[in-house]
């Protein structure tokens, strides 16, 4: 099945709190000057880099759109050339107060005639092409993708003193990764529709679940790590050094 052009967003005006307060690299600056997970050096490049790379590398792939932190955009214009390889288009936005804002805002910006829409953290610098291409003709197939991985490891529920309540089956159980990928009409729609949940929503495929619209599933692998604290990101050093990605 051929996949039609698709827009990709990527998620990168959160402000990295916790990777700041427990100590990301300095980098030669003052702790006041330490730069947030997005911009962090992953073998000498941002991080963000990284992951501009692993689309830009996607056929299918006609633009990127990069929510960021106000004080960032003009930054970035100069730091990251426009087009991308391939051609792609690259263009930045300012970000909202929160994850949903952010996207939405870059949902916005996107050009309407691309039938996908792919969502990507942009701290997750080590997707694989073939997962991205997976996940993309996934959601042709079904209107809705997301790749993650199967739990493997054992689940508690603990309670605020730290006592185990019980052990949570594992059976069914996935861990969602990014990206998740939607047809157009889909996920734009339950963007409109979104002010209706009560709760919080951590991600764009919950949004998308509310409709009642399918949403499947595609296998990711370990290496598709999501860069929460320095050791994150040293593992991800560590697995460019080795050879990442490896096989390709």
């Amino acid at each position: 099945m051929p996949v039609p052009e698709a827009s990709v967003i990527i998620a990168a005006a959160g402000a990295g709190r916790r990777f700041a307060e427990i100590g990301g690299p300095l980098n030669g600056r003052t702790p006041e000057e330490r730069p947030s997970k997005v911009f962090a050096l992953l073998a000498g490049r941002p991080v963000l880099a990284h992951t501009l790379d692993c689309f830009a590398r996607v056929p299918s792939v006609a633009e990127i759109v990069v929510a960021l932190p106000a004080d960032k955009v003009e930054w970035a214009k100069q730091t990251f050339s426009n087009p991308l390889t391939g051609g792609r288009r690259l263009r930045f936005v300012v970000g909202g107060s929160d994850r949903m804002e952010s996207v939405s805002q870059a949902l916005d910006a996107t050009d309407r005639s691309t039938e996908l829409v792919v969502v990507h953290d942009a701290v997750r610098p080590l997707i694989r092409r073939e997962i991205i291409e997976q996940a993309l003709h996934a959601a042709v197939e079904h209107g809705a993708a997301v790749v993650g991985r199967p739990v493997d490891h054992t689940v508690k529920a603990v309670a605020k003193d730290g006592r185990v309540i019980h052990t949570v089956p594992r059976e069914g159980l996935w861990l969602a990764q990014t990206p998740q990928v939607f047809r157009r009409e889909v996920l734009m729609q339950a963007y409109q529709h979104r002010g209706n949940l009560v709760g919080a929503v951590t991600d764009d495929a919950q949004l998308v679940e509310a409709m009642g619209q399918a949403v499947v599933m595609v296998p990711g692998d370990a290496c598709n790590l999501k860069i929460t604290t320095p050791e994150d990101l040293r593992i991800c050093e560590m697995l460019l050094a080795a050879g990442w990605p490896f096989g390709a």
